[in-house]
């Protein structure tokens, strides 16, 4: 079974059976109860009641998924409908009660669902059972069209295409990208966020699913900074083959092999230069240096891209970074290779890890830090207990890391004023 598999199974099996209070109608492949309704007392708050009505988005942009909020008391007591369908499995919904206290909606049943309210007007979800972590976001819509018969929802992450100097095969290559941005015609500064890879690199479906960190997204465009999320050749929607470091035998997934893994890294480089070069010519992104950043292997490759080109650079937000996790006997060699090259950027950076991470260890990551710090790199290390022990997850918590990120902000924002 496929991660996401694994993960819709976890979410399934959480839920249960559905209560059987009313008979379901289908939205897509999502059940709801057809008596569904949205009621709004008027002793509720205008906080409390912007959680009302229905949510529609997808866990992990694959798992489609609807929250109806059907009441709520003075008292942030509220009752929803929570439903899930999609990816070959089953869809199920159930009554559940949750929480509202500021702006975040809680679900605590056998599976934790937080979903946090967004100056956009959207809800940042998180789902949580055992080891298995979720993200989605979730955008509002009326109760009485989503009720509609061939109701015309929109599940994914809307996105854009990128023309790009790259090609393959004689044809232009165009990449997908999520743009983020505050109101207004800006122009905004930029910063591109790089996405990681498919844990193991043996499930082609992942290869599809379009990466954007909702965290990431709410944080920085709270701050004035537009967020662009472009997809690698072959992933997500973005064209060509998605070719980062893979075995002889693509279904053995990414080679522990430097010859092929670096390479790979190096391919990713050039998507991330095409990328860069293509978002700088837009009208809403201001002129100079860029804040650059990634998590796992988007991280790596942020520190890698900023001592290529410093020139473009102004910082650099390294989540969780590494190419080739420890599982590698040549972790230490591939990842130390990448960091090196981020020797070369001079400016500060910002390393930021969980502990327990399932990929890199502490002790690993401190390493590549060394590593790139006798390069000549200057930077930041810190590390965080994250709920759970999933430290690869750290992402996901940014109470944990948001105060370490607003204080670098203000350190490249002297810099930026030089």
């Amino acid at each position: 079974m496929s991660r996401i598999g694994i993960f819709c199974f976890f979410i399934i099996a959480s839920m249960g059976a559905p209560f059987a209070v009313a008979a379901d109608m289908l939205v897509d492949d999502v059940p709801i109860p057809a008596d569904a309704r949205v009621e709004v007392p008027l002793e509720v708050s205008e906080t409390l009641s912007r959680f009302s009505g229905a949510w529609v988005g997808s866990w992990g942009d694959r798992l489609h998924h609807i929250l109806i909020v059907e009441d709520i008391s003075a008292s942030g007591e509220a009752h929803v409908v929570y439903a899930v369908g999609n990816n070959g499995v089953k869809g199920v919904w159930r009554r559940l009660e949750a929480t509202v206290s500021g702006n975040a909606l809680t679900i605590d049943d056998t599976f934790n669902a937080t979903y946090v309210l967004t100056p956009a007007d959207s809800l940042r979800a998180t789902y949580r059972r055992g080891d298995a972590v979720g993200q989605a976001t979730l955008s509002r819509i009326a109760l009485t069209e989503l009720m509609l018969p061939g109701a015309h929802v929109a599940w994914a992450t809307p996105s854009e295409f990128l023309d790009t100097r790259l090609q393959e095969g004689g044809k232009p290559i165009r990449l997908e990208v999520v743009i983020k941005k505050p109101s207004g015609s800006g122009p905004f500064p930029l910063l591109v966020f790089n996405h990681g890879s498919t844990g193991r690199g043996t499930d082609s479906n992942l290869f599809t699913a379009t990466y954007a960190s909702p965290q990431i997204a709410d944080f920085f465009v709270e701050k004035g900074w537009i967020v662009a999320f472009p997809q690698r050749r072959g992933r997500g929607k973005s064209d060509g083959l998605y070719d980062e470091g893979f075995a002889p035998d693509r279904a053995q997934g990414y080679s522990c092999d430097s010859g092929r893994s670096l390479p790979g890294a190096d391919r990713a480089l050039d998507d991330i230069k095409a990328a860069v070069d293509a978002l700088r010519q837009r009208s809403d992104v201001a002129a100079g240096r860029i804040l650059i950043g990634g998590i796992s292997r988007g991280g790596v490759l942020a520190i890698a891209y900023a001592g290529m080109h410093p020139e473009q650079v102004l910082g650099v937000l390294n989540f969780v970074g590494g190419w080739m996790g420890e599982g590698c006997s040549t972790a230490a060699e591939i990842n130390g290779a990448l960091f090196q090259r981020g020797g070369k950027f001079g400016r500060p950076t910002l390393w930021l890890y969980g502990q327990h991470d399932r990929y890199y260890s502490i002790e690993h990551s401190r390493s590549n830090f060394d590593v790139f710090k006798k390069a000549g790199g200057n930077g930041e290390f810190f590390e965080y207990a994250v709920p759970g022990g999933i430290g690869h997850a750290l992402l996901a918590y940014p109470n944990l890391w948001s105060g370490d990120v607003e204080r670098y902000l203000t350190v490249i924002g002297a810099l930026r004023a030089q």
